[in-house]
């Protein structure tokens, strides 16, 4: 089969989608399928880039595939008798974001981009073949702004069996993007409080200078050099791998994550204990709170009381990091079943 892959790419940054599409381009071509993959690059200025984006997408043609497989907005808007999305998340500035942290602010020229972007969504999305979603947050936004159905199709994991289980060290890792989002002045914050020697690393490349100043700042206001390692640069997978086999657990606190995230993925096939926020969003599918990690309000002192808990007590650790490493196992998300899915 000649099957299209069409993403939506902000330049030069690569995170867990972008990955997930590379990983899906080379399952493909395993199992014998002809593959291209196209990425469209985000604008800058919103109001006048998006629409001409989405006119630009549907001005594509690609009548010369047999399937087109599309997952971000305004990728997902290209044109074809064949079209599967699998939706990783709409365009979030003008949903829940909408006039909040990392959204656009409620002006007059925003909230027309605000309509006119969920017209296009609620008349592009139902014309595909089968819309699939990567989580229950991101089904449950679909439902709630556009009235739209969807099926859940969570994201396998590529290289699983690269990573392996061991020592319960003295640091929690938090290795994924660095942005507001993702709530890493959180993280520093909790260790303000945190009463015993439980270190943190932080492991990524940041979005911004100013948040990136904004971290260094909090360490050094309050002089947090000694338990906190933030560095702001790419991790290699090798690397990646090794710091989360020898962590005493994974700190991933984003706030309403569309997906489980792959860091929960990672930190369950090291088979470690995974510490998230109740309003963290797809980690809560995944989470048994107490049994395979923590759920915790979003409080920098509800934090650092489990970081402590499980630096006194590694042997919980240890039994909550085989129940993670358990649970990962008999949700059985393969590569195998996921294309059989996508292609059907």
């Amino acid at each position: 089969m000649k099957i299209a892959l069409v993403n939506t790419m902000t330049p030069f940054v690569r995170g867990g989608a972008e990955i997930l599409v590379d990983d899906l381009r080379g399952q493909l071509a395993e199992r014998g399928h002809q593959v291209e993959l196209f990425r469209l690059p985000f604008p800058n200025d919103y109001a006048v880039g998006l629409p001409e984006l989405v006119l630009a997408s549907k001005l594509l043609d690609f009548s010369s595939y047999d399937r087109v497989i599309a997952f971000k907005f305004p990728a997902y808007c290209v044109c074809h008798r064949h079209r599967t999305l699998w939706l990783f998340h709409q365009f979030r500035q003008v949903y829940d974001l909408f006039d909040k942290q990392d959204g656009l602010p409620r002006t007059t020229e925003n909230e027309a981009l605000r309509q006119l972007i969920a017209r296009i969504d609620n008349t592009d999305i139902p014309t595909a073949e089968h819309v699939f979603v990567n989580a229950q947050e991101v089904q449950n936004r679909l439902r709630d702004y556009n009235a739209i159905t969807s099926e859940i199709l969570p994201p396998p994991l590529l290289n699983m069996q690269a990573y392996r289980r061991g020592e319960y060290g003295d640091y929690f890792y938090c290795p994924s993007r660095v942005n507001p989002l993702k709530r890493q002045h959180l993280a520093v914050e909790a260790m303000r409080y945190v009463k015993t020697k439980v270190r943190l690393v932080i492991d990524g490349i940041c979005i911004g200078d100013a948040y990136d100043r904004q971290l260094r700042e909090l360490i050094r206001t309050y002089h947090l050099e000694s338990k906190v390692v933030y560095e702001n640069r790419w991790v290699e997978d090798s690397e990646k791998i090794e710091k989360l086999s020898r962590s005493l657990g994974v700190l991933y606190i984003p706030y309403l994550e569309d997906s489980c995230g792959f860091v929960t993925y990672e930190g369950f096939y090291s088979g470690k204990p995974v510490l998230s926020c109740t309003d963290s969003g797809g980690t809560k599918e995944f989470i048994t709170d107490g049994i395979n990690g923590f759920l915790v309000d979003p409080t920098p002192e509800a934090l650092a009381e489990k970081m402590d808990l499980l630096y006194k007590n590694r042997k919980r650790a240890q039994k909550m990091g085989q129940c993670a490493y358990k649970s990962i196992i008999e949700k059985d998300i393969t590569w195998d079943s996921t294309i059989r899915r996508l292609l059907a």
